[in-house]
């Protein structure tokens, strides 16, 4: 567990996460009724984030990387055969306010990003990433082609302007399990966007600016979820991180428990074995044999006890198998290196009686009842 946590934590999300402030605004229908104000209130939104001192640059999308469920649909592609009922190419649909990829830090591999006028109105225009690219255009340049995204009941196909890297916005322990495309606000004007703020530092610092953007705008405007980015990406980790804290300690208190048994096991050993240990003495038996005596009977039941706890474990540890990411529950490493360590620790438990009854003296030990 601490090494599949290890290695999470170590995953490219497809993503800087660094110096990232987020924050959830949902937009009243009442108010913002027409797809057009919608897209008016958050263009005005990003504009006056940007001009803040301190603010690298500033965006917004639907639905964040790793903060949930976004949008899932099927799309045709322009040009080529309808599929099977059933067996259409499927997408992610994320919807973005200019300045996504660039804040996000998500390379652009192919062709360009969207334009000015392009964010402000509705142009028929889609970037996708590397994944869908790879799996429905495979040997051909999507560039200039174009797909129809079911997310209304009468599609418009949109042209492949760009293509982007992929990123994980399930999680990071996922691969991305679908394609994913990305459509400028106004093709799809979204009431719930979260807005992205790059900061210079400490992106916190901006909290209280960022919060006074918005009531200049709509002072009845609420705002939810005010973080970091990289609060986001601590908290998907979070199952993980927990199960990884609690099995640990739960580890820690039984090796403890194991090493005071055998301690107290091999102590009432050589208490019990002390006119034994005398004799041999008395006969000439030096205190590295009798260390080498006492060890050795503590060694042997502890390899009794790590081949027991290794073919228990190696029928149990398939349990865990969804808490894990890129170990094997049979992992020999973590095999190894947990046996390695239970056999120390027994044989320090053994040194130390061991160590004792070298120090007992052959002419009380042949008296002792």
């Amino acid at each position: 567990m601490i090494r599949s946590l290890w290695r999470l934590q170590s995953v490219d999300p497809g993503f800087n996460s660094s110096n990232l402030l987020t924050a959830r605004l949902l937009l009243p229908g009442s108010r913002y009724g027409q797809g057009s104000q919608r897209t008016a209130f958050f263009k005005q939104m990003v504009e006056r984030l940007q001009a803040l001192p301190g603010v690298r640059t500033a965006t917004a999308i639907d639905a964040m990387p790793l903060g949930g469920p976004g949008s899932a649909t099927g799309f045709t592609i322009s040009g080529k055969p309808p599929p099977a009922p059933g067996e259409g190419p499927s997408c992610d649909v994320r919807v973005i306010a200019p300045n996504y990829f660039e804040a996000m830090g998500v390379p652009l591999l192919h062709g360009r990003t969207f334009t000015e006028r392009e964010a402000t109105e509705v142009s028929r225009v889609v970037v996708i990433t590397k994944s869908l690219a790879d799996r429905y255009f495979p040997g051909e340049d999507p560039i200039g082609k174009k797909i129809a995204i079911e997310m209304s009941d009468n599609p418009v196909p949109s042209e492949i302007v760009g293509i982007v890297a992929d990123a994980k916005y399930q999680g990071l322990d996922r691969e991305p399990s679908r394609a994913m495309a990305y459509w400028p606000h106004p093709e799809l004007a979204r009431s719930s966007m979260t807005l992205i703020v790059r900061a210079e530092s400490d992106p916190l610092a901006l909290s209280s600016a960022l919060r006074r953007e918005v009531q200049a705008i709509d002072k009845d405007q609420p705002i939810a979820d005010v973080r970091t980015m990289e609060q986001l990406v601590t908290d998907s980790i979070a199952r993980t991180r927990f199960s990884a804290f609690l099995l640990a300690v739960f580890a820690a208190v039984a090796l403890a428990l194991a090493a005071v048994g055998i301690y107290g096991v091999m102590a009432y050993s050589v208490e019990q074995r002390t006119h034994e240990i005398g004799i041999r003495m008395a006969l000439g038996a030096g205190r590295g044999d009798v260390v080498a005596m006492v060890v050795r009977q503590g060694m042997t039941l502890a390899a009794a006890g790590v081949a027991i706890g290794l073919g228990s474990a190696w029928a149990l540890t398939r349990f865990l198998g969804t808490l894990l990411y890129q170990v094997s529950t049979t992992d020999a490493a973590s095999f190894a290196s947990v046996s390695i360590a239970l056999a120390a620790v027994a044989l320090i438990a053994s040194l130390i009686p061991a160590y004792r009854a070298t120090k007992v003296d052959p002419m009380v030990a042949l008296r002792y009842e």
